[in-house]
């Protein structure tokens, strides 16, 4: 009992490591990618993770300042060729994220996982035409599936209290990219479920545990290098870089507390850089995972935004929220 449950938390900790998709219309890549998705699974066992986010987005930023006044943002031109900047007004961004991973152990040392990011609903204010007839409408935001991302992992070196271990994947091209906004046109990459690109990821994750079945810390670093899609567009490469600690209360509670960083270069349409795109983002997220049964634990994570930049103007997250449910069998 005692063993699968540190297999459990183990599990949890490798893949709630996330740099969570902060999405606005102009602002950071909606990618689903998770920057630490590099957790083992025992030999022959499945884990089946499914988790829900809830994302608000209306922060003012400018560059890293707190900014009062207009978010006034640029809009790709996809039938033109051109980038029409301060275009629009945003407002807010309400992302309600919903994803289902699944881990299988080959080998005590080799697993595969597949990230599934099924649903994809984010709700999008802003005031339209700027300068010319500037008109409010919150139609314009985008509901569909997202990207899959396949990761293979492999400890490099394990030992009681030390695990090293190393990933590589692929993020295919199976998330919408072409919606239409209420003008029938392509509406803002950064808020669509897909990127319409396949990016390789690499990945590092590191474990120590210090006090055996007890306290444990961890760090890790991926990264998405980004390729250009069928509309010219191209996401910044993204890298993401975790860590944190892990302590089991007792029998079913776990206390974790990490630090998420997240810093995505500026997308590029055409070879153009697009403005009010590439951010930094630095979060730290407590959370608990409770041993439910044998084979059932579930989660929760708060993130907190303790550093955050933008290029230009943008609005950025004030809160996000991460709950779920894992079934290992």
């Amino acid at each position: 009992m005692k063993k699968l449950c540190m297999v459990l938390v183990s599990v949890f900790i490798a893949l709630n490591l996330t740099s969570w998709a902060e999405a606005s219309c102009g602002s950071s890549n909606c990618t689903l990618i998770r920057g630490s998705q590099s957790g083992l699974a025992s030999e022959g066992r499945f884990v089946v993770d499914l988790s829900y986010r809830y994302i608000r987005q209306d922060d003012k930023k400018k560059g890293s300042s707190d900014f009062d006044g207009n978010v006034d943002v640029a809009k790709v031109e996809f039938e033109t060729g051109a980038i029409e900047p301060q275009h629009h007004r945003e407002f807010r961004t309400i992302n309600e994220l919903a994803q289902l991973d699944v881990s299988y152990g080959i080998t005590e040392r080799f697993t595969v996982s597949l990230s599934v990011p099924f649903l994809n609903d984010r709700k999008h204010e802003h005031i339209d035409g700027l300068p010319g007839s500037p008109e409010f409408t919150n139609q314009d935001g985008t509901n569909g599936f997202g990207d899959i991302t396949l990761m293979l992992k492999y400890a490099v070196w394990h030992t009681t209290k030390h695990q090293l271990i190393m990933g590589a994947g692929v993020k295919f091209n199976t998330g919408d990219f072409k919606l239409l906004n209420s003008e029938g046109e392509i509406n803002e990459p950064t808020i669509m479920p897909g990127t319409g690109s396949t990016d390789p990821v690499l990945s590092a994750l590191y474990n120590f545990s210090l006090i055996p079945n007890r306290l444990g810390f961890f760090a890790s670093v991926s990264h998405r290098f980004t390729t250009e899609n069928s509309l010219d567009y191209e996401f910044g490469d993204s890298t993401f870089i975790d860590g944190g600690a892990s302590y089991r209360l007792n029998e079913k509670i776990s206390l974790i507390t990490q630090i998420n960083t997240r810093i995505s270069r500026r997308d590029e349409f055409l070879g153009m850089g697009v403005p009010n795109t590439g951010v930094t983002f630095i979060n730290i997220t407590p959370g608990v995972v409770i041993t439910a049964s044998e084979n059932v634990a579930l989660y929760s994570h708060v993130q907190i935004p303790i550093y955050q930049r933008v290029n230009e103007v943008n609005l950025v997250p004030n809160f996000g929220l991460m709950a779920g449910i894992s079934y290992g069998f």
